[in-house]
């Protein structure tokens, strides 16, 4: 797991003069094809019409440069929407929503399922999922909410915004430029997460002190360090209503 990215491997995007994405030399290159789309040279690509995006994306995974299609667009930074596994290809910037389930001074944790196509197995925060186009941040709140856990929407929607964490790191797709959105969501004691989409294997609850090193993905770690960061600045606290059984 590592947050390490290296501008130099990467050929800047631009929208204008605005820096959007980053790109693989080699996506760069086959980009050259679609010149009313793309301005492209050693230095720099930039997009000169995002509303033709759709078919070069669908083009580009028929060649393999972009994988595991998921056949859902992303609202990303620069104003356009775009195919949901083309967006670490483009190093594009995505939103996404996470939630720290808290309860009794332990957090639940989630274990992604084998066949996921991004960190198949790793234990994950309770509730994370990125930000779709159309929806807001609360919507997809409630929405993977209970689709991962099983957490009705009243209950979703008692969460309290924590912090964001920033990233923008190398990974096998590219690059992920994602500001994660953190919640803090107080469950009752009896509380117990059931998935409904297949895509968590089983759920851990663990005492703070165990939640850190056991295996959390780049992301869940970034938002469980951001619980215990705001957590440990109020001594003796945590989020209202937390180990309380309602």
């Amino acid at each position: 797991m590592s947050a390490r990215f290296r501008p130099g491997l990467f050929v800047p995007l631009l929208a204008g003069r605005a820096k959007i994405g980053w790109l693989r030399p080699e996506l760069a290159a086959r980009l050259a094809a679609w010149p009313d789309v793309f301005a492209c040279s050693a230095e720099k690509v930039v997009l000169r019409d995002a509303a033709a995006l759709t078919p070069v994306v669908e083009k580009l995974a028929e060649e393999g440069f972009i994988l595991g299609w998921r056949n859902e667009r992303y609202a990303v930074d620069g104003g356009f929407e775009i195919e949901r596994a083309a967006a670490r290809p483009f190093g594009l910037t995505t939103h996404a929503v996470h939630v720290n389930g808290v309860s009794d001074e332990k957090m639940w944790l989630a274990r992604r399922a084998a066949n996921k196509a991004i960190d198949p197995g790793m234990l994950d925060n309770l509730v994370g999922g990125g930000v779709s186009a159309g929806f807001s941040f609360e919507e997809i709140l409630v929405k993977e909410a209970w689709e991962e856990a099983g957490i009705p929407g009243e209950l979703a929607r008692q969460a309290t915004r924590g912090g964001t964490a920033r990233i923008l790191r190398e990974v096998p797709e590219g690059v992920q430029s994602e500001v994660v959105h953190v919640y803090d969501l107080a469950l009752p004691r009896d509380f117990q997460p059931r998935n409904q989409d297949g895509e968590v294997s089983e759920f851990i609850l663990l005492p703070f002190d165990r939640i850190l090193g056991q295996g959390l993905t780049f992301e869940a770690t970034l938002v469980a360090q951001d619980y215990f960061s705001r957590r440990s600045a109020r001594p003796g606290s945590a989020p209202a209503g937390a180990g309380r059984a309602t």
